[in-house]
C-alpha cells in the first residue's frame, strides 16, 4: 500500500480534529466510519495528536446555571513593568488555579491577549463574593504587576467551545 503524502496526512489530521471538535464523546469506531478510516488509522492519528500536544484533553460542556454556578470573565491589565522570575514561575506552576480551587472557584480558562487588557480569565463561582475572593488571590499573587482588573458576569451563553446552547429560546428573556 502506498504511503500518504504529507498533504493527505495533514488533511486526515484536520478531519479527525474537526470530528473531535464537533463531539469529543464520539467513539473511535464512529469517527473512523464517518471519515472512511480504519479504526487503527483513526486511533493512530488521535494518539499522534495527543503526543504532539495538539489535543490537550477532553471535557464536558455543562450549563453553569443548571448546577447553581455563574460564569465570570476577569480582564486584567498589567503595569508596564518587567515580571519578576518568581512570578513567572508562579504562573507556570498554575498557582492561581490552586488558589481558585481552595476557595471553591472553577477555573475554566485563561489567556494572555493583545488589546486594551493583557489577560482574560474565565471562572465559575457561586456568587460575586466568591469572585471577589478570587480577585483578592489574584492580587496577592501578582498585584505588583497588575494595574486594573475588571469583572464581567455572563448572563447568557449563546455558544461555548463550538457548541450552541440547546436552550437558545431562553435568550429572548434577555433581549
Amino acid at each position: 500500500m502506498a504511503k500518504s503524502s504529507k498533504k493527505e496526512i495533514e488533511k486526515d489530521r484536520q478531519n479527525v480534529l474537526n470530528e473531535l471538535e464537533n463531539n469529543s464523546n464520539r467513539s473511535l469506531n464512529e469517527i473512523a466510519v464517518k471519515l472512511g478510516f480504519s479504526r487503527q488509522k483513526a486511533w493512530r492519528i488521535i494518539k499522534n495528536l495527543e503526543n504532539d500536544n495538539v489535543i490537550w484533553g477532553y471535557t464536558a460542556i455543562f450549563d453553569s446555571k443548571k448546577i447553581g454556578r455563574k460564569m465570570f470573565y476577569i480582564l486584567v491589565k498589567r503595569k508596564a513593568l518587567p515580571t519578576p522570575k518568581e512570578k513567572i514561575e508562579s504562573m507556570v506552576n498554575r498557582d492561581l488555579r490552586k488558589e481558585a480551587t481552595k476557595i471553591g472557584v472553577g477555573f475554566e480558562s485563561s489567556y494572555f491577549v493583545n488589546g486594551l487588557y493583557d489577560a482574560l480569565i474565565c471562572i465559575t463561582a457561586d456568587d460575586v463574593n466568591q469572585v471577589k475572593k478570587f480577585t483578592d488571590s489574584l492580587n496577592n499573587l501578582y498585584g505588583e504587576n497588575i494595574s486594573e482588573t475588571f469583572i464581567l458576569e455572563v448572563i447568557f451563553t449563546v455558544s461555548r467551545n463550538s457548541f450552541d446552547n440547546p436552550n437558545i429560546e431562553e435568550l429572548k428573556e434577555y433581549l
